[in-house]
């Protein structure tokens, strides 16, 4: 669900090691087994089964039982602009509505990323939304372009997570000396250069953009003639893309934790930065209040940066071998601060750490590597550079990052320079960032977190302001994707889908 903006710590397991350098929040690169069952034949695609043929008609979806669920695939245009070239076949799966009698759609749902499984995900999905929208829709998720099993984005030489005692030390992502910034510009290069050898053809058509484009037609293969939409976290700029390009198809749309489209990458980064910070300061209360075995003192953030500086010239060691470094650290508490109630693993590693142990770190570090795409972060590093243009000069990095420093001096370094993996990206950024636009849609139904880690609410209350029938949904929380934690933000989703019934004006959900 994580809508983090980072190649982040992803680039870091390019060239070094798997477990000192996991992929970002809500991303991996796990092979453990999965929730869903395999695909169908035909719901699966690699880069090589692009095929050339003539512009695809949109056919019904062909669906076949895939253990609880129904799988199939939607033929697509590698490149819209090339209607009649390249196809490539994007997956997807399906609940079939438990009421069909009373049956109004298809309620397709993008849980977030980006990179990230829809059909994976789907199970997630399906355990928390109402058994009025089990009953009345065709609950559908999908592999986007380059994820998955639809022809995913591969950068082979990242390869699959080490274990601990076999790693390399991974680059540090926020590098400190002349020699580690040289050595993070290079594994970025290396990364970039690896994911164009095995996935050219691709790469520049993985954006935003093109996804929604590929989601008008999974309406139609659907038998839609609107589109019942829910988007969580990146899911909501998938969302809003698509309202943009195709506002007369929405029949209902839920945007739920918000990325604003009007943010520059800048304004983005800054922003969440700044969002973090605070998260970390309200869990640094946290712990003092409740007397949790971190203890980091009068200033928890000169606590923070002194242990993670530590790590660089004495990484942590792990039980059976490996070692902890500025990587894992930095990526514990990423994966801490999603939830309050990740907290106490959060807690748990930076105590193991401050006593010199890395055991506790490293497993939190790898507790989101379980149950996501394949190629989550290969193909999060490649959407996000297509979605979110940056400063093409690695010079101007180190700069960037001190100014981040100033309001945000844990989350700014390490955002700024993560940026700097997209600057040296082979394929050009295909979305220019810019207020959503939606003339001729249907109200939608914003939802935004006042305490939401990830995606801080100014940009829900943005989001809803920009559209032109926009409802904004309040929930007073501390997690990132409301729905997954308010009855109440449930219920109000579920007239709304259902009935058409929108929240009134200012509603606040304080559960």
């Amino acid at each position: 669900m994580a809508a983090v903006l980072t190649a982040l710590v992803v680039v870091l397991s390019a060239c070094g090691d798997g477990s000192a350098s996991p992929a970002p929040p809500g991303s991996t690169t796990s092979t453990t087994a999965r929730a869903t069952p395999p695909p169908t034949t035909a719901s699966t695609t690699t880069p090589s089964s692009i095929t050339t043929a003539a512009a695809p008609p949109v056919t019904p979806v062909q669906w076949a039982p895939c253990g609880d669920l129904q799988c199939g695939s939607v033929t697509v245009p590698l490149d819209d602009a090339d209607p009649a070239g390249p196809t490539l076949q994007i997956a997807v799966a399906r609940h079939p509505a438990e009421e069909p009698s009373a049956r109004i759609g298809s309620l397709v749902i993008n849980p977030g990323g980006p990179g990230g499984s829809g059909i994976d995900d789907l199970p997630e999905e399906l355990s928390v939304l109402t058994p009025a929208l089990l009953d009345r829709f065709d609950i559908v998720s999908f592999d986007p372009r380059g994820v998955d099993r639809s022809s995913p984005v591969t950068c082979p030489a990242s390869g699959t997570p080490t274990p601990a005692s076999e790693s390399a030390p991974a680059p540090d992502p926020v590098p400190t000396t002349a020699t580690a910034r040289l050595a993070l510009l290079r594994n970025d290069e290396a990364f970039a250069a690896q994911c164009e050898h095995a996935s050219g053809e691709i790469l520049p058509t993985v954006g935003t953009v093109d996804t929604a484009r590929d989601l008008d037609r999974i309406r139609q293969a659907l038998g839609d003639a609107r589109l019942t939409f829910i988007g969580n976290s990146y899911g909501t700029l998938l969302g809003a893309t698509y309202a943009e390009l195709f506002p007369t198809h929405v029949r209902a749309m839920v945007l739920d934790s918000a990325i604003d489209p009007a943010l520059t990458t800048l304004q983005y980064a800054g922003e969440q930065a700044d969002s973090l910070e605070s998260e970390l300061s309200a869990f640094a209360t946290w712990c003092t209040d409740t007397g949790c075995p971190w203890h980091p003192g009068a200033d928890p953030t000169a606590a923070l940066l002194g242990l993670i500086q530590a790590s660089r010239g004495r990484p942590l060691p792990v039980a059976g071998g490996g070692s902890v470094g500025p990587a894992v650290l930095y990526r514990d508490l990423l994966t801490g601060l999603d939830s309050t109630s990740s907290w106490p693993s959060l807690a748990a590693a930076l105590a193991g750490a401050a006593a010199g142990r890395g055991s506790l770190a490293a497993a939190l570090a790898g507790s989101g590597s379980t149950g996501a795409s394949s190629n989550q972060a290969d193909a999060e590093q490649a959407i996000d550079c297509l979605d979110h243009p940056v400063d093409r000069t690695p010079a101007s990095y180190p700069g960037l990052a001190a100014r981040l420093a100033r309001t945000a001096p844990v989350f700014g370094p390490l955002l700024a320079w993560s940026l700097m993996a997209c600057a040296v990206w082979p394929a050009l950024p295909t979305r220019t960032p810019a207020p959503a636009r939606d003339p001729g849609a249907p109200p939608i139904l914003v939802v935004g977190t006042t305490g939401d880690p990830v995606t801080p609410y100014l940009w829900s209350v943005d989001l809803a302001r920009e559209l032109t029938g926009g409802v904004l949904l309040t929930w007073e929380g501390r997690s990132h994707v409301a729905y997954f934690y308010s009855p109440c933000v449930r219920d109000a989703v579920q007239a709304y889908l259902v009935e058409g019934a929108l929240p009134a004006p200012g509603t606040t959900c304080t559960d």
